[in-house]
């Protein structure tokens, strides 16, 4: 048992807000259907969205995507998978720093 609250620690330190979108169609095959609702993918949205302050573009992304869930019944797993790739690869980008060869120097 303890080795399972290991794992799941371990898991929940290295998951990424765009792996909590990419919970949500195993979510909705555990109730049955293929498609998540706009609602439980709103409210996934607003899970992540602090994550998603640390860059602007990923803030852009999910804000675009919560006035969207606006106009929606459903989303299908192949778009959920696009927006977490997006959203991880933007702020992956963010949280590179640069290394000391790599800053500019004014002299």
């Amino acid at each position: 048992m303890d080795q399972e609250l290991a794992e799941q620690t371990a898991t929940a330190d290295t998951a990424t807000p765009g792996d909590a979108l990419r919970a949500l169609p195993s979510e909705a095959a555990g109730r049955g259907t293929r498609f998540v609702s706009a609602k439980a993918m709103q409210a996934r949205l607003f899970s992540v969205y602090d994550a998603a302050t640390a860059a602007e573009d990923a803030l852009a992304l999910v804000q675009n995507q919560l006035t969207l869930t606006l106009n929606r019944s459903y989303y299908e797993a192949d778009e959920i998978e696009q927006m977490a790739q997006q959203l991880d690869a933007l702020l992956a980008l963010e949280s590179v720093e640069p290394t000391q060869g790599e800053l500019v120097s004014d002299e």
